[in-house]
């Protein structure tokens, strides 16, 4: 179990975070780089290494909600990760945007919709490497 969960957790990260960098840097990138002058105010340069972290923790999570349904196929998990993921980032978007002026209404869709194709790679991932590793 624990190789799985480790090889899980490292391959759903990468695959995460790859979808989201060509998402959010690449697709959206104009749209980002207009959204960061209209609230350069209140950001600041992203600390990789904490980036890295709360994806492995993601991906960790989801990695052990897998293991427990059983998950071991591209496609299970990739179902699985598009829920949790959509989810998840709704939850927090909608609390963001009620809370935070820079988080604004028009980015929430963006943002759940991104992020949620980025959750939904790498639950897949996740699946893959569940169904591979013995």
């Amino acid at each position: 179990m624990g190789k799985k969960i480790i090889l899980g957790t490292l391959g759903g990260a990468i695959a995460g975070m790859l979808t989201a960098m060509a998402i959010f840097m690449g697709l959206l990138g104009g749209t980002m780089e207009e959204w960061m002058k209209d609230y350069a105010g209140c950001l600041k340069e992203m600390n990789m290494a904490a980036g890295i972290a709360g994806s492995l923790v993601l991906s960790l999570f989801m990695a052990l909600v897998l293991h427990k349904f059983g998950v071991s196929t591209f496609k299970g998990g990739a179902i699985a990760g598009t829920w949790i993921t959509f989810l998840m980032v709704l939850w927090f978007g909608i609390w963001n945007a009620s809370t935070f002026t820079a988080y604004t209404w028009d980015w929430l869709p963006l943002d759940v919709i991104g992020n949620t194709l980025a959750g939904a790679l790498g639950g897949g991932v996740i699946g893959w490497i569940f169904g591979k590793v013995k």
